[in-house]
Parts: structure tokens; C-alpha cells; sequence
């Protein structure tokens, strides 16, 4: 039988979790010309939740999305966005020539059909960012234009330091201001430096959106999903073993698919909870080595921090006993190893991110 659960991809439709109120006030919000800051962990489904608003945004939207992780230079962010504008709003590439020609009437754009089918538009390189500013009204008008609201979502959108991010969000800011017909969702997992962008007043765009924040999955939604998924597969759960999985990933999206994923192939009929920590068993043994490279690569200050965040609820990472306990010196020492576990991507919030690493980590010694 096919394995109904999917994780490490972006999913829509009846493989989409819950949810509901996000996606009805991010549908709302996009739908009022509202931009939308979305904060997520890494792998909390924020590219699932952005797939899944733009299909059902279909009929009322143009909608696409730039990957910031694929952008290379300022003028691969400015082709990007002419790509993704020109093909969310033509079917043709005649019409989208005619756009093209219209609506950038300075910046000089080639527009090449690959053997392939698919179309690239290229900018030469070195062109004068005053030059390249004509690409980020082109949404703008191409939507006033067609009549009809356009949603553009900047996923990873911190990466945008990468492009000497301080004049170029001065440039970005000093034109979607002033867009009327188009609504954009900046989307990151680097929470700290998501916020810098959006939260420090000598930023170009601060406060210019409404912050959002995307957590894991309600308890009972979860596990009504996983039922439900099991029996369309053809197999069946027992409620304890639902539960045992949301002990074990605490309603995290991708970890919980993960973990489901990997269970069905144990078994399409799970009768008990023993089997599902069998399954974890198996994940840690995959992913030992993995695992091992991350602790291999960390001083002991970090791995002591590490194992006290993995084995203790709700630790209080600076008192006295806490530090004693996981020898950690002082709580400098604490302060300066949680930055640096926080931004290699190891720990947000104050919990360690791969929740199957934390229970790695419960068994090591600090």
C-alpha cells in the first residue's frame, strides 16, 4: 500500500494539516492589499501554508513566490520577480513580451524560451540599481493593469543581506509603499535576523508588515489527521499510539509526518505505543551519523548546553543548579554558548529544532 504521509515537501490540499485559522487570516489579510511577516522555525510548514493560501487564492489572485536561497545578485532577484509577475498573470509569451515592453519602458530585459519550454528573463550584470528599480513596481502595474490583486511571497527573505540587503530593502521599501493592487508576504526561519529587518526603527522596512508567527499543530487536529490518514491508506492506529507520537514530536509538522511516515512502513496496522518508539529507534540509528558531525563539530560548552536543553522540560538555563549540573561554568559562558547554538539554526526559542537530535541527546553525557 502506498504510504499516504509525505514530509521534506511542500504540501497542499488533504495532505495539508489544519491550520484553518492561520490560512483564513493570512487569505484575509493578503486579500486587503495587508503584507504579512511570517515567523517559523525551519521545517514548521511555512512553504506548505503559503502553497496552500494561493491555491485557494487561485480564482481571486495572481499569485508566486521567490525562493531567496536560489538568488544569487540583485539582478537574479529583479529577473525573478519579472518571471514570477508576467507568468502568475499571461498564458502567452507573446503577451508576455507585450508586458514586458509596456510596463519597462528603461530597463532592458531579454526574454529567452529554453529548449525546455521554460522562459527565462535575463538582465546583464552590473546594471545600476536605480536601473534595476523599475522591476519592483512592474507588479504593481502589471496587476492595475489585469484588474485584479496580486500576492507575491519572499521566502527566506532574510537572505536578502546576502545582496547588500541595506540599499536594496531602501529601494524595495521606497516602491511597495505605495502598491495598492499588491499584497507581499516575507516568510524566514531565522527568526533573529527576520526581525532585525522588520523590527529595528533604522530599518527601511520596519514595521512595514503584520507580524505572524507559525507554531506547531493543535494536539487533537493532529491526531485527527493521523487517523484519518491511516485508514485512507488502507491500515488503522490506536489512540495511544497517536498519542505517543505527539508526545514524541509535540505536534511538529515535519517530524510528526516524519515519524508517520516511517511507522507505516513498520506497519500499516499500529496496535500500541511500543511500536512507535521502535520507530524512533530506527530514526536515531539513521540519522547517527548525521548527528555525530553536529556534536563532533561543537566545543564541550555547547554539547554540556545542548544536553541540558534536551533532558530538562522547561530549563532554567542561567540558575546556579542548571549550570552546576552541566558544567557550564558561568552564566556568560551559558549566554555566549546559546547565541552561538542559535545561530548556527541548532536551537530556537529556546529549544533544540530536530526533535528527533534532542532525543539523541537525552542519552549523552555532558
Amino acid at each position: 500500500m502506498k504510504n499516504p504521509f509525505k514530509y521534506g515537501v511542500v504540501v497542499t490540499g488533504d495532505d495539508f494539516v489544519d491550520r484553518e485559522l492561520e490560512l483564513e487570516e493570512l487569505k484575509r489579510d493578503l486579500l486587503s492589499g495587508k503584507s504579512v511577516i511570517l515567523y517559523s522555525q525551519r521545517q514548521m510548514g511555512k512553504s506548505s501554508l503559503i502553497a496552500e493560501v494561493f491555491r485557494r487564492l487561485d480564482k481571486d489572485a495572481m499569485c508566486f513566490k521567490i525562493d531567496m536561497y536560489g538568488i544569487g545578485s540583485r539582478e537574479a532577484l529583479a529577473e525573478e520577480l519579472i518571471r514570477g509577475t508576467v507568468t502568475s498573470a499571461y498564458t502567452t509569451l507573446e503577451k508576455m513580451r507585450r508586458a514586458v515592453a509596456d510596463f519597462l519602458r528603461t530597463l532592458r530585459v531579454n526574454i529567452v524560451l529554453a529548449p525546455d519550454g521554460s522562459i527565462k528573463f535575463e538582465i546583464a550584470k552590473g546594471v545600476a540599481l536605480t536601473e534595476l528599480s523599475e522591476a519592483f513596481d512592474f507588479p504593481e502595474k502589471v496587476a492595475r493593469d489585469k484588474k485584479k490583486p496580486m500576492v507575491v511571497s519572499f521566502d527566506e527573505f532574510q537572505e536578502i543581506g546576502l545582496l547588500d540587503g541595506i540599499e536594496l530593502e531602501k529601494l524595495m521599501r521606497s516602491k511597495f509603499q505605495y502598491h495598492r493592487n499588491v499584497a507581499y508576504v516575507f516568510a524566514g526561519s531565522k527568526r533573529h535576523m527576520l526581525q532585525e529587518i522588520f523590527s529595528e526603527e533604522a530599518r527601511a522596512f520596519y514595521k512595514f508588515g503584520k507580524p505572524m508567527s507559525l507554531g506547531v499543530i493543535a494536539r487533537e487536529e493532529f491526531a485527527q489527521f493521523i487517523s484519518r490518514k491511516f485508514k485512507r491508506g488502507g491500515g488503522s492506529i490506536s489512540e495511544d499510539a497517536v498519542g505517543r507520537i505527539l508526545d514524541v514530536t509535540g505536534g511538529h509538522p515535519y517530524f510528526t509526518q516524519q515519524l508517520c511516515y516511517e511507522l507505516w512502513f513498520i506497519s500499516s496496522d499500529v496496535k500500541g505505543a511500543s511500536l512507535v518508539d521502535e520507530t524512533v529507534e530506527r530514526i536515531l540509528a539513521h540519522q547517527q551519523v548525521s548527528y555525530l558531525n553536529i556534536w563532533d563539530s561543537l566545543p564541550q560548552l555547547q554539547r554540556n548546553l545542548l544536553v541540558g536543553l534536551a533532558r530538562e522540560e522547561s530549563p532554567r538555563i542561567y540558575s546556579a543548579e542548571f549550570v552546576e549540573r552541566y558544567q557550564l561554568k558561568t552564566q556568560s559562558h551559558v549566554k555566549r554558548a546559546f547565541e552561538l547554538l542559535e545561530r548556527k539554526g541548532i536551537i530556537d526559542e529556546g529549544k533544540i529544532v530536530d526533535i528527533f537530535f534532542r532525543e539523541w541527546l537525552k542519552k549523552r553525557s555532558p
